[in-house]
């Protein structure tokens, strides 16, 4: 075999092993705080948690396609906070696994997301809810007003 052959041959290789892997789910690269009701000396006296002891969280905006309308950011977040429920990130995002048909009227895959302590799972999923990590989603840019 010839040089250029082998070359040829491993290319075709690489780009091979390269095209048939898992696709990566694209997770949200913007992250977009939320404000928080607390007071600066709390959470001063808090330890920052740490990676492993976080989980993101989503739910559904609720909005309808040609209609709009649905829950904001800060709304979703708040009903969290209202059960005691710390959020380190809050940011939108659509679910890239389930497919909507194109109606008014129709759900779209709209959701927000919030990253909070795996203690306080629990009490996000008795509120609807969902482990981010059970769904595939892409970050987007909160609808205008709501950041």
């Amino acid at each position: 075999m010839t040089r250029n052959t082998l070359l040829l041959m491993l290319l075709a290789v690489v780009l091979g092993v390269t095209a048939c892997g898992p696709k990566e789910v694209e997770k949200p690269a913007r992250e977009e705080q939320v404000a928080t009701p607390e007071k600066p000396e709390e959470k001063e006296e808090q330890p920052p948690a740490r990676a492993e002891e976080l989980i993101w969280v989503f739910e559904s905006r609720g909005s309808l396609q040609c209609e709009g309308g649905g829950t904001t950011l800060a709304e979703s977040s708040s009903r969290l906070s209202a059960e005691g429920v710390t959020i380190h990130q809050s940011r939108c995002g659509v679910r890239t696994d389930r497919m909507y048909p194109a109606v008014c009227g129709g759900k779209t895959g709209d959701i927000h997301l919030h990253l909070i302590d795996k203690r306080s799972l629990d009490a996000a999923l008795q509120l609807g809810f969902d482990p981010a990590q059970q769904a595939q989603y892409q970050s987007k840019d909160c609808p205008s007003g709501e950041n």
